[in-house]
């Protein structure tokens, strides 16, 4: 119980990282996604992502603010390498 309430912390703030930099930035355009995928699905796919890889990327580490950190870097990152 203990292991999967510090994953859920450590997702949560990565997603939570990743919602707060989509609602301040936008979203950025990305190729090869048509106009048929609305944006909220899109938002959606970013900020699940982004607590998915802060899981992946941040394992061992405890620290909460890191993984927040992490997922406030992962959309710029998706679309840095995107274009």
């Amino acid at each position: 119980m203990r292991k999967s309430q510090k994953l859920l912390v450590k997702f949560g703030c990565g997603a939570f990282g990743s919602l707060l930099l989509l609602a301040l930035r936008g979203m950025p355009p990305l190729p090869g996604i048509g106009p048929g995928l609305g944006h909220f699905w899109l938002g959606a796919g970013f900020v699940v992502s982004g607590g998915v890889i802060t899981l992946i990327w941040q394992v061992g580490d405890d620290q909460p603010i890191r993984s927040f950190l992490f997922g406030l870097m992962w959309p710029p990152l998706v679309a840095a390498l995107t274009r």
